[in-house]
């Protein structure tokens, strides 16, 4: 019976601890609130356990939760592993839980290049001892599989082998150059997008937005033409460049523009919807003292650039954000 259980996804042995921590608590309730989790999502994490492996697992009867025969035969074969496992990563952190070492790296093309470079070099004169690896990606599922101990994107993401941190609320401005303006005029409502250009991002870092909001309210909006990018500085450079208004610029890819007079913002506070960026580590990384070093002092780092650029912003320049 046990031949069911060799399969990709029934070989992991996260949910499989998650399944046993199920089994001895008789309750997902309380499961869910040990893990943070909803508890539909506990019981869909469960189902897709039993949809793997062709067995059901538990036999429910109203509150009450009793294990199957291979849910008994499971434990006895699979919780060994689990604790061989733990005990195995025990022992490779104290080893390595120090402030020394290396750190693998995730992040944006974009952001990694304007934004992290500069904080990495900050953060390495003041910890010479701490060392990068780097992977910059458009597709944040490239780093968010344990290719790297810590990475940034849009969250949350709710996955169970991740820790994560909120760290600030991404600020989107829709701006465009002086010379496309001057050419066009200045675009003061969603309605008058229709007789501008667009210069629209594609990349998979976050979803596209077709809603702007102000104020509580939303509304669509469409453009006369269209250049798209999946690279942000590109459309960035396409903005400056005079090529159209761009709805979606993210304050820090955007702020020094503004500053120097290339790009102005439009729309009188009309913007795409806002979304929060977080750093993770993995539930292996988080042990290591070097990683929450880099955790902490990157969150404080980066609140006090964003608080700065959006404290400049809205008093020096007017921006309504």
């Amino acid at each position: 019976m046990l031949k069911a259980l060799h399969s990709t996804k029934s070989m992991n042995l996260g949910l499989w601890a998650l399944f046993f921590q199920v089994l001895e608590e008789r309750s997902f309730s309380r499961v869910a609130d040990q893990r943070g989790l909803d508890r539909a999502q506990l019981s869909r994490l469960i189902a897709s356990l039993e949809k793997e492996i062709g067995h059901e697992l538990l036999v429910r009867n109203g509150p009450r939760i009793e294990p199957t025969q291979i849910a008994l035969q499971a434990k006895q074969h699979i919780a060994p592993l689990i604790d061989d496992m733990e005990s195995a990563l025990s022992i490779m952190m104290a080893g390595s839980s120090d402030e020394s070492g290396s750190i693998r790296f995730g992040a944006m093309p974009g952001f990694m290049q304007t934004q992290i470079v500069p904080l990495l070099v900050e953060f390495q004169r003041i910890y010479p001892q701490i060392s990068f690896d780097v992977t910059a990606d458009d597709d944040p599922a490239a780093f968010m599989r344990g290719q790297t101990d810590l990475m940034l994107y849009y969250g949350p993401v709710h996955s169970l082998s991740l820790v994560e941190h909120w760290v600030t609320r991404a600020i989107f401005i829709p701006c465009a150059s002086p010379k496309y303006l001057s050419r066009t005029g200045m675009p003061k409502t969603p309605s008058d997008l229709s007789n501008h250009n667009g210069i629209v991002y594609t990349g998979r870092v976050r979803p596209h937005s077709d809603i702007l909001e102000k104020s509580g309210v939303q509304t669509r909006y469409k453009w006369k033409s269209m250049i798209r990018f999946n690279n942000i500085l590109s459309a960035k450079a396409a903005a400056v460049a005079g090529g159209g208004i761009v709805l979606d610029m993210p304050m820090h890819h955007c702020y020094e523009e503004i500053v120097r007079g290339d790009l102005v913002p439009v729309l009188n506070g009309w913007h795409v919807p806002s979304l929060d960026n977080y750093i993770a580590s993995t539930v292996e990384a988080t042990k290591l003292k070097r990683v929450q070093l880099f955790i902490d002092w990157y969150i404080r780092r980066r609140r006090e650039i964003e608080g700065e650029f959006r404290r400049s912003l809205q008093e020096d320049y007017g921006v309504p954000i």
